[in-house]
């Protein structure tokens, strides 16, 4: 087992540094401004949140109960936030086969392959699920001092790591169950729409929770729950029994993780077997129906559907909103379609593959919208009268995740370039949104505004498509010069054999 954590360790070691060179510098972080930017909006943007909670947890700074009260909902909350970094790594990882092939040709197995990975993934879902705690985390620091440590251990950490290596346990059994009936190709897909669907059943759970925490503040005596049983045995027991006992339990989850991982790495399709009938094969092209075939799309249209259900029955929000989860297969799109660039007499103009990009996505949210808004429609009129403007968002977050996709290209179908995408524009769209607050613009202001910002994006993303474009040429130019020179016939490097030039051309 230590070899294996060695290889393991060096692994990711090689991975840091193909982060490091092939995503903080790729896309539009080759620009030095740009990376700086950033980085201060970052900070700013983390500044506002810990100055906005400190503030506000002041007055309550001498009262030991609320903070344990705090904590506890905040535990109950991180839960949920960690299934859905959870399954947002597994989605962007569906497809992650050009990372994989990196270490094909090293000395390791499949299961110190997994072991490395499982780092990552460990540290993009800390990422994703401490955001929303980090103002509290920093505020009872600062107000509580080194008390607050064994708070943050019980409720915060180690809830994490035990939440999120249940979750690669369940993930790498349900993978067995799905080798057993026949169905490994698709087993990563299947296993996040399972998840999903425990997702959504502990969200209805979660308001009746809180208020159980609640209630027994207000009554004054302790109350425990499983989803905060590490912060009730820490008071009950003392912190060196729990800390001990929990920290084996995580190495015992990490050493099934690990001894069910499959001895052998199992390729995922990358591209369903539909087939096109009637005018549909006419109609549509080959942009729409790399995207449309998509495993990742399946993945997303399944949850969509889900969550548009649930919704229908417990209207927290309007049950349009549901597809904006269909935007996430476009976030892999331009590299794609990248093979379909490269055939003999296909460069069009960058407007126009950015056209292609988002009809694409249109298409496959209108697939979805028209039928739902048919039952919205049926159910209940009015909420279909106030549906607009989420349909709006949901084209909105389309063309969002398809300018990522060129502004943050994914090489290698990298999910780290993905990710990071995703963090700046969300860190970018917070700080403009905290700023229109600020400013108590009026609502067709702020509307105007983020249509600019919007705006601006896309204009980015189109010089980007042009960028990227006269790079390869510039990179075909110097190998056609070298291959003369030598006499030997060109490399073809990724071009060939490529799944998506089978799977969408012409529909066949």
């Amino acid at each position: 087992m230590s070899m294996r954590l060695r290889h393991s360790a060096t692994l990711a070691g090689m991975l840091l540094v193909f982060f490091r060179r092939r995503v903080l510098r790729a896309g539009v972080l080759r620009s030095a401004p740009v990376r700086v930017f950033t980085v201060v909006a970052a900070a700013l943007l983390l500044a506002a949140m810990c100055a906005a909670a400190y503030l506000f947890l002041k007055p309550l700074a001498g009262d030991m109960a609320v903070w344990r009260l705090l904590f506890d909902t905040s535990t109950v909350s991180l839960v949920l936030w960690v299934q859905i970094a959870f399954l947002l790594v597994k989605v962007l990882f569906i497809n992650a086969e050009g990372m994989l092939r990196l270490s094909y040709q090293l000395p390791v197995t499949n299961r110190e392959r997994s072991a490395a990975f499982l780092l990552y993934e460990g540290a993009m879902t800390g990422v994703v699920a401490g955001m929303g705690l980090v103002a509290l985390a920093v505020s009872a620091l600062l107000l509580l001092g080194p008390s607050a440590v064994p708070y943050l251990t019980a409720s915060v950490v180690l809830p994490v790591a035990l939440t999120h290596l249940a979750l690669s346990v369940l993930y790498q059994l349900l993978a067995r169950v799905w080798g057993l009936l026949g169905l490994r190709r698709m087993s990563n897909v299947l296993s996040v729409l399972a998840l999903f669907a425990l997702l959504a059943v502990y969200s209805t759970r979660m308001t009746t929770m809180i208020q159980e925490l609640s209630r027994a503040y207000l009554d004054k005596r302790s109350q425990r729950l499983w989803v905060t049983s590490v912060s009730w045995a820490w008071q009950r027991y003392g912190a060196l029994p729990v800390l001990a006992g929990a920290l084996l339990l995580v190495a015992a989850l990490l050493a099934l993780t690990l001894a069910l991982s499959p001895n052998q790495h199992v390729r995922q399709s990358r591209y369903l077997s539909l087939r096109p009938a009637g005018w549909t094969g006419r109609a549509l092209g080959p942009y729409d129906w790399c995207l449309l075939r998509s495993s990742q799309t399946a993945a997303g249209a399944a949850m969509a559907v889900a969550l548009f259900v649930y919704l229908l029955l417990k209207p927290a929000a309007n049950p349009m909103w549901s597809f904006a989860v269909l935007s996430l297969g476009g976030l892999y799109q331009f590299t794609a379609t990248q093979p379909l660039r490269l055939l003999p007499g296909a460069r069009v103009s960058a407007w126009r593959v950015y056209g292609r990009l988002v009809r694409a996505q249109l298409v496959l949210l209108a697939v979805f919208a028209v039928p739902g808004l048919g039952v919205v429609f049926t159910l209940d009129p009015e909420l279909f009268a106030q549906s607009g403007p989420a349909v709006l968002g949901c084209a909105g977050g389309a063309v969002m995740t398809t300018c990522i996709s060129i502004v943050f290209p994914a090489e290698k179908d990298n999910p780290f370039s993905v990710f990071l995408g995703l963090s700046v524009v969300g860190v970018v769209l917070a700080l403009i949104a905290i700023g229109l607050g600020m400013l108590s613009l009026p609502p067709w202001a702020m509307t105007g505004s983020l249509a600019v910002a919007t705006g601006l994006f896309v204009v980015h993303a189109v010089q980007g498509i042009r960028t990227n474009e006269s790079r390869r040429r510039n990179v075909e130019g110097t190998v056609g010069r070298e291959v003369r020179r030598r006499g030997r016939p060109a490399d073809p490097g990724d071009r060939g054999g490529d799944a998506a030039v089978s799977h969408v051309l012409h529909g066949r």
